[in-house]
């Protein structure tokens, strides 16, 4: 399970940059830039030259820090369109104590990187130090960039600002001084829930840098701490100390020490799960979608796990968007892909994906059939055909917004058209599913 455990870091660290990059005010005309007429004055032989006394100087704004981790510090800098590059510099103690600042990085930018999937773009600085990050770095007016210091320490606070080239030739411009300190990543659970209806297994996002977590229970009005985990890349524990019948809520932080002081991170979001009969609806019945050679004592499980999903991610009044991307993420984030085979440990059903962890194609398909059926998310399974790139392979349509979409939690797929899918070299048979949208998604 080593896997699962380096993907739920890296998805920890892609969720929580991307979060702030969302959270930005990325304002097209937050600041002013160079334009010809206001920097140039012609003479009657038309050469030009600057008019000292009429120009606006490039934007160069520093706007804030956010610690993302322990070992990585964004700041959010809004910078004139013509600026063609920057050199970043970093104190490491207060410059108004004396504190110098020293060159860590320079961008120039040039050419860009889409940043994974999403909707912003990433350029690495010449020392692979700081990585600029931008939704629109080719704006017309100011531009909004993420730059993401990745030699920090934890617990330190450190100071920024920016030089680079001025309107006027050969000169230089500096930016405001900010200053951000690093700290521990929050430490949000995946997955709290009970099989078996006797013991409660957690699953956490691990914190980069952090030395161990600490867990804490509570059942009635005080939180107790049950566990210190003494290892940083340890993500998982099993609550045996627990009655049947009892609804108990959790939570975890991580800790770190560094030169004899300890530093914790904020508490993840409160989980709970009740050791009582689930009562979500489903197909818990042999035969069922969920995998035809699941056992009553295997469905079971699988639908005390969909309890707790619903418990602890579907609130009332989510749409059905909200709700199937809950779904698709949970099992995103909880399921690793069954190397060894579709054949051991239930790796085709979704007990395979959603009890032990580890599943195939089917597996996945299978189980996200059964989050959806819990919360109300109109779904189907479905299976390639033999005019597929991959006649095997398996995945779900479902409802949001009134149309219908293909997803596939194994691939990451979320919300695709049939235009899409039959693009990647999938097909399958339609006959009984209802009439799936050509296009993708467009969220509103």
């Amino acid at each position: 399970m080593k896997k699962k455990q380096q993907s739920s870091a890296a998805f920890s660290f892609i969720t929580k940059l991307l979060v702030f990059l969302a959270v930005i005010v990325f304002a097209g005309n937050a600041g002013t830039h160079l334009t010809q007429a206001q920097s140039y004055v012609y003479d009657d032989d038309d050469d030009y030259y600057y008019d000292d006394d009429n120009y606006e100087e490039y934007t160069l704004e520093l706007k804030s820090t956010e610690s993302i981790s322990a070992a990585r510090l964004a700041v959010h800098a809004v910078l004139d369109p013509y600026i063609t590059y920057i050199d970043v510099y970093r104190a490491d103690s207060n410059p108004a104590q004396g504190g110098a600042f020293r060159l860590i990085d320079t961008v120039k930018f040039g050419s860009w990187a889409k940043y994974g999937n999403s909707e912003y773009w990433q350029h690495d600085g010449e020392k692979k130090v700081v990585t600029a990050y931008s939704r629109d770095p080719h704006a017309d007016n100011a531009v909004n960039y993420v730059l993401m210091d990745t030699s920090t320490y934890l617990g330190r606070t450190y100071y920024y600002k920016l030089v680079t080239e001025g309107v006027v030739y050969g000169s230089q411009i500096s930016s405001n001084v900010i200053s951000g300190q690093t700290k521990l990543e929050t430490t949000d659970l995946t997955k709290c829930c009970s099989a078996d209806g006797k013991t409660v297994k957690l699953e956490w996002y691990t914190a980069e840098k952090a030395q161990g977590y600490q867990i804490y229970r509570k059942n009635g009005k005080k939180w107790k701490k049950i566990k210190t985990i003494t290892k940083g890349n340890t993500y998982k524990y099993t609550d045996k100390k627990v009655k049947k019948g009892k609804t108990y809520q959790y939570k975890v932080r991580a800790y770190s020490k560094v030169n004899g002081k300890t530093y914790y991170s904020s508490y993840g979001k409160i989980q709970k799960v009740a050791l009582k009969n689930p009562t979500v609806k489903g197909s818990y019945y042999v035969g069922s979608v969920y995998g035809p050679a699941l056992n009553n004592k295997e469905l079971l499980q699988v639908r005390r796990v969909v309890q707790s999903f619903k418990n602890n991610y579907i609130t009332t009044g989510m749409s059905s968007y909200q709700k199937t991307l809950a779904a698709f993420n949970y099992l995103r984030s909880n399921c690793a892909y069954a190397w060894k085979g579709w054949q051991y440990n239930n790796a085709n059903t979704a007990w395979g994906a959603l009890v032990y962890g580890e599943a195939q194609c089917s597996g996945y398909a299978r189980a996200m059939k059964a989050l959806c059926d819990a919360i109300g998310v109109p779904c189907y399974y479905v299976h390639a055909n033999a005019k597929a790139i991959n006649p095997s392979h398996q995945w779900n349509e479902v409802k949001v917004g009134g149309k219908w979409y293909i997803v596939d939690a194994q691939s990451g797929a979320f919300l695709i058209g049939s235009k899409t899918w039959k693009n990647a070299g999938l097909a399958w048979n339609t006959k009984g599913l209802p009439k799936c949208s050509t296009t993708d998604y467009k969220k509103k």
